[in-house]
C-alpha cells in the first residue's frame, strides 16, 4: 500500500512539473535533457533493427525520456555482465532477461516489482490488457508478484523445402513416425560418393539445450509441477533421446556444429528440413538471398503429445535507480507492450505480436498471408509451453546438451547419459540454493 501511494505522488510530482515546464514556455525556463534510461540486449541483424525502430519512435514521442538501446553480445555476453553489473552495483534500469536467470535477481534484491505499476489506475493495465496477453508469454510471476513482461517470444516449428518434398510426393510430417520416414527418403548421396551430399532433418547444435519439447511429446517433462523433482531421465525422455539419436545414426538426421544454426545448411540445399526457432526467421531469409529456395513452415511434428516450446527473453527492471528513473523506464515497458507497438514488432522481427489483439490485427492478418512461420506459430499457443524459471535452469539445459552428445559419440545410452545428466543438474541446482541459503 505504501509503495502504492508513494507511486501515486511521483506521478502527481511529475505532472505538475510537465505542466509548468509547458506553463513557463522559452521566456526563462532552460532546456530541461531528458531522463536517460539503459535498456541492454542481445539482438542483432534484423531483429535488432525491429527493436531500435520502437525505441525510437518512444523517443520521438516522449520528450522527457530517452531510451538508450546497449547492445551487450548475444546471450551469454549480456548475462555475464549483468552478472558483472550487479555486483558492480550499476545494472541498466531494463534488460532482456530469461525466466530462469531472473530468478537469482529476484532472490538477491535487485529486481523491481511490478505489481504497483501494472495495477495502478493511472499508469497501468486494465483487466482487458492482462486478458489480452496470451498465458503462455505471462510467465514473470514469483510468489504472486509479476518483475517481468514479456519480450521476444518465439516458437519451435519445422521448417521445409517445398521443392524437395514434392519432388519425393512426400507430404509436410506430422507425427515422429512420419518424421523420419520423411527425412529418411529425402537424405541423398546426389553425387554416389558414399557421402550424403542433402540430409533430411537438420538441428542445432543447442539440440540439447533446447531438448524439452521432444521429451513433453514423448509424454515427459522436465520438471515436476512444483519443480522439485527431475523428470527428464524418465521413460519419455529416454524415448525422446533414443528417437534423435537413432535418426542421427542412421545418416538421416544431422546436428550441425560448424554453422551453429539449422537454417544455414538449409540455405545451401543440403537439408531438406529443421526444425528451429521463428525467431532464426530473418536470418534464414538473409542466407536464401537471391536463391530459388522456396520454404514454408508446420507445427512440430507429435508423438503421444502435441507441444510446443516457446522460447525468448522477458523484459525487467532493476530497482537499483531513482523512482523517476523507474517510471521512466515503466513508460517504454508499457509502450513496447501497447498495441500498435507488437504489430510492428511481430512484422518487423522473427518474434511473435506479444497481445491477441495484435494478432487480431488487419495489419498482421495480412501479413501472416505472406509470413507462413508466424500464422503457424499463433495456431499452437493452446499446445505451447515454456521451460521452467527454477533458480539456475540453465543447468538442467546444459546438461541434456552435454548428455546428447554423449550418446551421439557413442560413449553412453541414453539411459545412462540422462541419469548422469540428472545427477550433475540436481547437485548444482542444490548448489545454487544453498549459497541463496534457500
Amino acid at each position: 500500500m505504501k509503495a502504492t501511494k508513494k507511486l501515486i505522488v511521483l506521478i502527481s510530482v511529475l505532472c505538475m512539473m510537465v505542466c509548468m515546464s509547458a506553463c513557463t514556455g522559452n521566456t526563462s525556463a532552460p532546456e530541461v535533457k531528458p531522463l536517460e534510461i539503459e535498456f541492454w540486449h542481445a539482438l542483432t541483424g534484423g531483429n535488432e533493427e525491429a527493436l531500435t525502430s520502437i525505441v525510437n519512435n518512444f523517443n520521438s514521442e516522449n520528450e522527457d525520456v530517452n531510451v538508450k538501446l546497449v547492445y551487450q553480445g548475444h546471450y551469454k555476453e549480456l548475462f555475464q555482465k549483468l552478472d558483472g553489473a550487479a555486483q558492480a552495483d550499476q545494472l541498466p534500469e531494463l534488460t532482456m532477461i530469461f525466466p530462469n536467470r531472473m530468478t537469482a535477481y529476484i532472490m538477491n534484491g535487485f529486481a523491481e516489482d511490478l505489481t504497483n505499476y501494472i495495477n495502478n489506475p493511472e499508469i497501468g493495465f486494465t483487466k482487458e490488457d492482462i486478458a489480452d496477453i496470451p498465458s503462455v508469454f505471462m510467465k514473470g510471476i514469483w510468489d504472486g508478484k509479476t518483475y517481468t513482461l514479456p519480450c521476444n517470444k518465439s516458437a519451435y516449428e519445422l521448417f521445409y523445402n517445398e521443392n524437395m518434398l514434392a519432388e519425393k510426393d512426400i507430404e509436410v510430417p506430422t507425427t515422429w513416425k512420419e518424421l523420419r520416414d520423411a527425412s529418411k527418403k529425402l537424405t541423398v548421396d546426389t553425387d554416389k560418393d558414399g557421402v550424403n551430399d542433402i540430409v533430411g532433418l537438420a538441428l542445432n547444435r543447442s539440440a540439447g539445450i533446447d531438448f524439452s519439447f521432444w521429451v513433453e511429446q514423448a509424454g515427459g517433462h522436465l520438471l515436476s509441477e512444483d519443480e522439485s523433482t527431475l523428470l527428464f531421465n524418465s521413460d519419455a525422455g529416454i524415448e525422446a533421446f533414443n528417437f534423435v539419436s537413432g535418426m542421427a545414426n542412421d545418416g538421416i538426421l544431422k546436428i550441425v556444429n560448424e554453422d551453429k544454426y539449422a537454417y544455414a545448411p538449409f540455405a545451401r540445399k543440403e537439408a531438406a528440413m529443421i526444425i528451429t526457432s521463428t525467431s532464426k526467421v530473418p536470418a534464414l531469409q538473409d542466407a536464401i538471398g537471391d536463391s530459388d529456395l522456396k520454404w514454408n513452415a508446420a507445427e512440430l511434428p507429435s508423438h503421444k503429445n502435441k507441444a510446443v516450446l516457446f522460447t525468448g527473453t522477458d523484459m525487467a527492471m532493476f530497482n537499483t535507480h531513482t523512482d523517476e528513473e523507474k517510471l521512466a523506464a515503466w513508460k517504454f515497458m508499457k509502450y513496447f507492450m501497447s498495441k500498435e507497438q507488437t504489430v510492428k514488432w511481430g512484422m518487423n522481427s522473427g518474434y511473435l505480436p506479444l497481445r491477441y489483439s495484435a494478432l487480431d490485427s488487419e495489419a498482421f492478418k495480412e501479413f501472416m498471408k505472406e509470413n507462413p512461420s508466424k500464422a503457424v506459430a499463433v495456431k499452437s499457443f493452446e499446445y505451447g509451453f515454456r521451460d521452467p524459471k527454477v533458480l539456475n535452469g540453465y543447468s538442467i539445459h546444459s546438461n541434456m546438451q552435454k548428455a546428447l552428445e554423449e550418446v551421439l559419440q557413442g560413449v553412453k545410452t541414453s539411459k545412462e547419459a540422462l541419469d548422469d545428466a540428472k545427477d550433475q543438474a540436481r547437485k548444482e541446482l542444490d548448489e545454487a540454493k544453498k549459497n541463496f541459503g534457500k
